[in-house]
């Protein structure tokens, strides 16, 4: 998910309490109630506007961001038929505006929006629900401060604007959000001149909802929406910067339980040991701006078990299971903690005359440098992958099952099959099918993955299959692949999750099952749609990790010599983690 997801699903979440909380004042007037901001005040235009020419058609044409939300520009096009009843052209930003009379709606590449956004910032506040409606040049410009204020922009203008008459002296108008608000400074300077800053890759789903729900609590505070981008884009000067970012003067934490919030000049730093003390920096800082000044002096070094033991853990995701593999267990020769996994032993006819095994060889498996290592390989009998389960040890029923790693690449080929899943521990269910949830599954090529859900009717559920589920034409076997293939299949942004450390998660509750890929949620469904998804994805669930080396069900194979069995056969595990909120739904035990 790219970054404009990732802030339009924070303005939504940021909307939901500002709304509440805030009516609109301070708008009308030919000018802002500010006559002080730093921008310039003779930017706007006087001409008289008028949409329609002498031949009746539109003397505008409408203009949106390229790649953008197209909401509001659609607001613009719909409402300027109805009225107006003419067609208007409804184009990207791509095109060439060159001395054309246009409407812009939000951020577009044209000058003028970025002056009418500067004027709205330094001379109405710049708060989340501000807008502007103005003439500059030829242009007519609608702007805001986030697409709800772009929405509320884009309504006012048709209610009070688009006319068959000529508007006279043009178009100057803005409107402030009013709100019992607070003014915080970081050092001296304005909480909104700050920007968010957090790791492209290797983010965990948990820190983002930490960072969210800062961004709201900020939102609510101060009345500014602050922007959240990723650590690939240019550094700029005043900026929160969040866990192990790319960013100079970023200290890195390996202790688990420790978690620091660092100001320094025009740079915060929140980070910690662990997705959970990365977040709980996060929501510490935003409690630190409730005073409305914040300095170096108010830097903090603090223990995450300590901190959150005065939060309300029926709302924040805490860590009930995990295996960091900080260091090699003596429970078994690979390192491998059996007192939290079991070794499974399946296997395939292989290629090649060789058969494809699950390996607990410490040559091929072995837990070393806080990573469990995983090294595809074979001889001259076998091809060697792995499988370790959480069966009969754990289960878990709702939360957020994580893997931070750096996956194998095979190709095109499909030899390295890796996946983290998940399946029931009732087996037997006489009604219910048996689940798979495909957290992660990559099939060679590692520049992409796919998850999936699935539904396998076992052999106790067999005469209850033919009378009820067989009648309505359900098949024994079904997965979210068909209908929702595209959508739940993950691109690597650039490269392959080969290059490094990437997590993927799987988020869990009673009324959504969602996929995320270094904390940017790609694909959602509802399990009450359907009947079959209901029952099927409400049962207890334990954990899977395997590899699956040259299996026969794969219909290439790799060649004895080619380079991937030496240079990307690595499959690296950083961690394994389940997180859950202490709310009475989400269920943990300990079956061993």
């Amino acid at each position: 998910m790219n970054v404009l997801k990732i802030t339009l699903r924070i303005v939504c979440l940021v909307l939901i309490f500002v709304l509440a909380l805030c009516v609109f004042a301070g708008c009308g007037g030919s000018k802002s109630d500010s006559d002080t901001g730093k921008a310039e005040d003779n930017i706007f235009s006087t001409d008289d506007v008028k949409f329609v020419d002498g031949n009746g058609e539109s003397v505008y044409r409408i203009i949106r961001p390229d790649g953008g939300d197209s909401s509001a520009a659609g607001i613009v096009f719909k409402q300027m038929k109805s009225t107006l009843g003419i067609v208007v052209k409804n184009v990207t930003d791509s095109t060439d505006g060159t001395d054309q009379y246009e409407i812009l709606v939000g951020d577009t590449n044209r000058p003028e929006s970025a002056k009418a956004k500067e004027y709205l910032i330094d001379n109405v506040g710049g708060r989340v629900n501000d807008y502007i409606i103005c003439t500059i040049g030829k242009k007519i410009v609608i702007q805001g401060m986030s697409l709800e204020a772009l929405k509320l922009a884009s309504e006012y203008f048709h209610s009070n604007f688009v006319k068959p008459s000529v508007i006279k002296g043009g178009i100057n108008y803005t409107c402030a959000t009013k709100g019992d608000f607070i003014d915080v400074k970081i050092n001296g300077v304005p909480i909104n001149k700050f920007v968010f800053v957090k790791q492209r890759y290797n983010m965990s789903y948990v820190t983002q909802v930490q960072i969210e729900e800062a961004m709201t609590l900020i939102t609510q505070k101060t009345g500014f929406a602050l922007k959240l981008v990723e650590d690939n884009v240019d550094a700029a000067q005043n900026e929160i910067v969040i866990g192990d970012a790319k960013r100079d003067g970023v200290e890195k934490i390996t202790d688990h339980d420790k978690y620091s919030v660092k100001v320094s000049g025009d740079k915060v730093y929140l980070n910690g040991g662990s997705p959970s003390s990365k977040g709980i920096a996060v929501s510490e800082f935003a409690k630190m701006l409730e005073s409305g000044t914040v300095t170096d002096a108010n830097s903090v070094a603090g223990s995450y078990t300590k901190t959150v033991a005065s939060y309300d853990d029926s709302k924040l995701y805490k860590t009930v299971w995990s295996d960091d593999f900080d260091a090699p267990s003596d429970t078994h020769p690979t390192g491998v903690d059996l007192n939290k996994w079991v070794f499974m032993n399946d296997g395939s006819t292989g290629h090649n005359g060789r058969k494809s095994s699950r390996s607990q060889n410490p040559e091929h498996l072995f837990v070393k440098d806080g990573m469990l290592n995983f090294y595809a390989t074979f001889d001259e009998e076998r091809y060697y992958g792995f499988k370790i389960v959480t069966k009969n040890k754990m289960q878990f029923q709702y939360g957020v099952l994580e893997m931070s790693a750096i996956l194998p690449d095979s190709g095109s080929t499909g030899s390295f099959w890796i996946a983290l899943w998940a399946a029931t521990i009732h087996e037997n269910n006489p009604t219910a099918f048996n689940p798979e949830i495909n957290v992660v599954e990559m099939f060679g090529n590692s520049a992409s993955f796919a998850s999936n859900m699935h539904g396998w009717m076992n052999k106790f559920q067999k005469d209850y299959y033919d009378s009820y589920w067989a009648p309505q034409g359900v098949k024994d076997h079904w997965s979210l692949d068909g209908k929702y293939s595209n959508d739940k299949k993950y691109y690597c942004p650039e490269g392959k999750f080969n290059d490094g450390l990437h997590t993927f998660s799987y988020i869990w509750t009673k009324d959504l099952c969602s996929f995320a890929c270094d904390g940017n949620v790609f694909f959602s469904l509802d399990p009450n749609e359907k009947q079959q998804w209901n029952e099927t994805f409400a049962q207890p669930l334990y954990i899977i990790l395997s590899q699956a080396t040259s299996f026969i069900t794969r219909e290439k194979c790799l060649d004895d010599n080619a380079p991937e069995w030496t240079t990307s056969n690595n499959f690296q595990i950083d961690y394994v983690h389940v997180y859950q909120k202490n709310d009475g739904i989400h269920q943990f035990s300990y079956l061993d």
